[in-house]
């Protein structure tokens, strides 16, 4: 699989329309799993943000890497072990890139075509970039 990302901050940029306002709690030391306080609910995962990460408010994009797709059937977002479940409406983006309506807007990338709804299974660990 070819890269899907220049630099965190770059990615970050280059889709920050998809970022929400998110409450971090603080990191244990050396811990690169953030939690995050979203609309959706409590989500885990992997700061690719530079440390130290901050506590409180930022804006925050969280990112997968999709794994399996299956047919759609209601909205969530939820973990299962070290993955993330997430079904809801689908909008491409280009070049792999898709934006799922799981709750929240949860940036996707995908080898494979979705469909406009999806159930997708998404590779661990589910990254969330911080604005610079």
């Amino acid at each position: 699989m070819r890269s899907v990302e220049e630099s965190p901050e770059s990615f970050f940029v280059r889709f920050m329309d998809w970022a929400i306002e998110a409450h971090l709690y603080p990191a244990p030391w050396g811990s690169p799993l953030l939690l995050a306080r979203t609309e959706a609910g409590f989500v885990y995962a992997l700061d690719r943000g530079a440390p130290p990460a901050p506590a409180g408010r930022v804006r925050a994009l969280f990112h997968g890497l999709v794994q399996e797709v299956w047919p759609y059937r209601k909205t969530f977002l939820r973990r299962e072990g070290p993955r993330y479940r997430a079904a809801g409406r689908v909008r491409p983006l280009g070049e792999g890139f898709y934006v799922v309506e799981a709750g929240l807007p949860l940036l996707v990338h995908s080898e494979n075509p979705l469909p406009d709804e999806a159930e997708l299974l998404l590779h661990p660990p589910l990254m969330l970039f911080r604005e610079p």
